[in-house]
């Protein structure tokens, strides 16, 4: 004989009995009103009655305990991980998927919630990092881009610097082109008032040894025609290729001798410069002299205490052409004028 439990159909009431009973017809201990005892409840057994076992309280029902599932914590703690190791990403998305694997297969598992934040925060990560590395290569591969074209542009109008390491002599016999024409001419390192302009050009057509055509009176000075020429470092200069790259304007003879012009702007087309002596050097543009002195590359730079005349023309066809009277302060009365070309850089 088993014993089995059921509810009274009037207020509810559990009712003990056993296999015997079904079918037959009792009170309920409850309302007292006499029920039948069904018998589609016939043969089940109340666990709660088994001997040693307590009585089952009505209205209880038995509980299943749910468990985080580990994977799904440990893809949340990898993903936020990857804000300082930068790696925690792979990790945390790898346990978010099984997270979720095994959630699906085990619905005595939670932890739902925490596997979806890891993948989350995993992939948003992963979608950061792979971004910034593409920015960076392609900042590199305009860099490269960029060197290339500037040493090929250097390469083209041979502007590259060569160190010589055997002293190079330079002959006196090199005569550069008509000076400009100018209202002051120096013989023999003495000051000497000319006539006229006109005076100056008919006596020395060429720049004589012990001559020069510094001034630093730039009311009296006229562009000539003739290429750039002029003295550097007590140096005869005559200019034999003209650039202009990055706001810097050069000039540079055969022998190697170079004067660069610094900080003239991007744009230079229609512009001009008039730096007088006297003028501070906050704002002026930098002035360089580069120079082979016994094997070894000498340089000069000034920033203020030089005169210059700049001007420059209209591009026509990313061509432009200037004029440049420039004097500089140091012993050798450093100077040089006449007229140039320059070609402008491929806009990108």
């Amino acid at each position: 004989m088993s014993e089995f439990k059921f509810s009274c159909p009037a207020c509810g009431q559990d009712i003990v009995c056993d296999t015997t009973q079904v079918g037959t017809q009792i009170a309920c201990p409850g309302c007292n009103a006499t029920i039948a005892v069904p018998e589609e409840t016939a043969g089940t057994v109340n666990v709660s009655t088994r001997a040693g076992a307590p009585p089952a309280l009505p209205g209880n029902a038995a509980t299943t305990v749910q468990r985080t599932s580990g994977l799904a914590v440990a893809s949340l703690v990898c993903s936020l991980s990857s804000l300082i190791t930068c790696v925690g990403w792979l990790p945390g998305i790898i346990c978010g998927h099984l997270a979720k694997s095994r959630l699906r297969r085990n619905p005595s598992l939670k932890g739902s919630g925490l596997a979806t934040a890891g993948l989350v925060i995993g992939y948003g990560i992963l979608t950061l990092e792979v971004s910034t590395a593409a920015v960076q290569m392609w900042r590199f591969s305009t860099a490269v881009k960029n060197g290339y074209e500037n040493v090929r542009q250097e390469l083209a109008t041979n502007n590259l610097m060569v160190t010589q390491t055997q002293s190079t002599t330079v002959s006196n016999d090199i005569q550069p082109a008509e000076p400009f024409q100018g209202g002051v001419v120096v013989t023999n390192n003495q000051l000497m008032e000319s006539g006229t302009s006109a005076t100056v050009a008919a006596a020395s057509p060429q720049i004589e040894p012990g001559q020069s055509g510094w001034t630093a009176d730039l009311s009296t000075v006229s562009f000539p025609d003739h290429p750039v020429s002029g003295k550097l470092h007590g140096l005869d200069f005559a200019t034999r290729t003209t650039s202009f790259r990055n706001g810097d304007l050069r000039f540079r003879s055969a022998d190697g001798t170079q004067l660069d012009v610094y900080r003239l702007g991007a744009s230079i087309e229609g512009r001009s410069h008039e730096i007088q002596p006297v003028d501070g050097g906050k704002a002026n543009p930098r002035v360089k002299m580069t120079w082979n002195e016994g094997g070894v590359i000498q340089t000069a730079t000034f920033s203020r205490g030089y005169g210059m005349k700049l001007q420059f023309d209209q591009a026509i066809n990313r061509k432009v052409s200037g004029k440049i009277y420039l004097c500089l302060p140091d012993d050798a009365k450093s100077y040089v004028a006449g007229a140039f070309e320059v070609r402008l850089p491929k806009q990108e």
